[in-house]
């Protein structure tokens, strides 16, 4: 009966694993899809509104789901936190903990960190195509990242199960 149970609960515990690496895969794109939506609303405010910037990612933020609602919000904070940070390091400092909650890929951070350097320097149609550069460059991530999740989930999600029933078999 002990050794049943242990079977079950190692095939069940390869399994979930094999679901959490398939549900990485899964969320990438979705984060990517959210980014592009928020860097398009970004533009449209700088375009259309000429919104001060912690203001419109103050809205971002309002508009998004997580991780990328709340990476503006940071952006936001850091800017109105009084102590004087430039853009480009609000940007940097809520990118450096977006990495941790995310799906990002170091790629897309990099496209994220240099677009962040670019932020508020220039005037506002440099800033738009800036944007426009970032969310050419996310777009083909996102592809990317569609065609990773097509390849690897299913597989993921049978070879926890299958690893599990191997470890099982091995060991009994």
């Amino acid at each position: 009966m002990v050794k049943l149970l242990g079977g079950v609960l190692t095939v069940l515990a390869a399994t979930l694993v094999g679901f959490q690496i398939a549900a990485r895969y899964a969320e990438r794109p979705k984060q990517l899809r959210r980014l592009i939506s928020a860097l398009q609303v970004l533009e449209t405010e700088i375009l259309y509104g000429a919104t001060p910037l912690p203001d419109a990612c103050r809205r971002i933020a309002q508009r998004t789901q997580a991780p990328v609602g709340p990476f503006f919000g940071r952006v936001a904070e850091y800017l109105g936190d009084g102590l004087g940070r430039t853009a480009e390091e609000a940007w940097q400092a809520a990118l450096a903990e977006l990495a941790s909650e995310s799906a990002l890929k170091p790629v897309e951070r990099d496209v994220l960190r240099s677009f962040g350097r670019t932020l508020g320097v220039s005037d506002r149609e440099d800033q738009i195509k800036h944007i426009r550069l970032a969310i050419a460059h996310l777009h083909t991530e996102e592809r990317e990242a569609r065609d990773e999740q097509t390849r690897n989930e299913k597989m993921w999600k049978y070879l926890g199960a299958l690893l599990g029933l191997t470890v099982v078999i091995l060991l009994y």
